[in-house]
């Protein structure tokens, strides 16, 4: 009798045992669930990276050449952050497996990311820039300018040779790199660079600060529209890009575009 007993007893546990295991389809559809919630939970892991990557940059106090783009970062951080994914578990039938699954395939967050990175690399890039723009030696200017296209000479004043004599002087330029360009008629003018002054091209004056080239800058502007307008004027990081009066609005803008790029050019 107790053979009998012994011989029901496993029985039921085969049979039960046989019934909890899964099929080959379950076991495929869970596996196949579980693949796509760790695809979400690998790209939530990454944007935890990118936040911590783009926040150093925030906090980054060094000056931007667009000072537009840290709030632009800081609204990519807020949107990444506000991500939220609760994984859930593989269960139910085959088909209700599936069927969540095919829910998963559609979650990606690779537009925000993208958005985040896209937006740090702006910045960090921008904060490059205005190094390249703070207080700049000389040297580099005039090699900067070398690589526009539209200017065909280049010389540097001296205190023995500065038509305004500000060089050196306090609240005045540390260096005043003078050009020429095609694009302007010299018929009119000295053929020396300096002497021909902005009007037979343009020039770039540097200066130890930001706020010393604004207040420059402000000055220069107080003539614009005048018969004693000196041309265009902009300040990019502690320099003043100026290009000749004699040059037309647009070729004023596109000179002044091209040597600002050349001069914040990074690798």
């Amino acid at each position: 009798m107790k053979k009998i007993i012994t011989i029901a007893i496993a029985m039921i546990l085969m049979l039960t045992l046989v019934s909890c295991a899964k099929s080959e389809e379950e076991v495929a559809a869970e596996e196949a669930f579980n693949v796509e919630v760790a695809r979400i939970q690998a790209e939530l892991e990454k944007r935890d990276a990118d936040v911590e990557d783009a926040q150093a940059v925030v906090d980054d106090e060094r000056p931007a050449l667009d000072d537009t783009l840290k709030p632009a970062l800081q609204t990519a951080i807020s949107e990444a952050s506000a991500i939220e994914f609760d994984a859930p578990k593989a269960s139910g039938s085959v088909e209700e497996i599936n069927a969540a699954t095919k829910e998963l395939k559609q979650i990606t967050y690779a537009d925000q990311l993208q958005a985040l990175n896209d937006a740090t690399k702006a910045l960090s890039d921008s904060i490059k820039k205005y190094e390249l723009v703070n207080a700049p030696e000389e040297a580099y200017v005039i090699n900067c300018l070398k690589n526009v296209k539209d200017i065909d000479g280049i010389a540097a004043a001296t205190e023995d040779h500065d038509p305004n004599g500000n060089l050196h002087k306090d609240g005045g330029y540390t260096a005043q790199v003078y050009f020429s360009s095609p694009l302007v008629d010299h018929s009119y003018m000295d053929n020396d660079i300096i002497e021909a002054g902005t009007s037979g091209g343009g020039s770039i004056e540097v200066y130890k600060t930001a706020e010393e080239a604004k207040k420059r800058e402000e000055y220069l502007a107080g003539f614009d529209g005048t018969i004693t307008s000196s041309g265009s004027h902009e300040v990019i990081g502690t320099c003043i890009v100026r290009t000749s009066d004699s040059l037309t609005a647009t070729q004023q803008k596109e000179l002044e575009e091209a040597i600002i790029e050349a001069l914040t050019k990074i690798d």
